[in-house]
């Protein structure tokens, strides 16, 4: 199993997973194909679950989601908080602007529809 590291461009996040459970999305998801993105994804993932590891902690730090890019992680982060299911430890970390309370709101909104618990940390952005 190999990492997966995506750039971010003006319509995706930029994507650092590493084999070692340490995953990180970061910016902005507007793709036009967004099931053509985020699929390396869910594959990845999958791949992971194989693996086993001990521990998975994701990291998300969104700028903006459109509304395809919402529903589809939705189903990603449950995907990521089935982990659990193999004795791993998750941890989903929710950073956002500590100037834009509707970015905290989305967060608790996708915790609750996802139904996986998040840690959520005010950060100060510059943009």
């Amino acid at each position: 199993m190999e990492n997966l590291y995506i750039e971010k461009t003006n319509q995706s996040m930029e994507v650092d997973f590493n084999k070692n459970g340490k995953l990180s999305l970061k910016g902005v998801s507007t793709p036009d194909h967004v099931n053509r993105f985020f699929g390396p994804l869910f594959e990845w993932v999958n791949e992971l679950k194989e693996e086993k590891v001990e521990q998975v902690e994701l990291t998300m730090l969104i700028d903006y989601l459109n509304t395809s890019s919402t529903r589809v992680l939705i189903e990603f982060l449950a995907l990521v908080g089935s982990l659990e299911k193999n004795n791993t430890a998750v941890s989903i970390i929710w950073e956002y602007d500590l100037e834009d309370e509707d970015m905290l709101e989305l967060g608790e909104d996708l915790a609750l529809v996802s139904g996986v618990e998040f840690i959520y940390k005010g950060v100060n952005v510059d943009y």
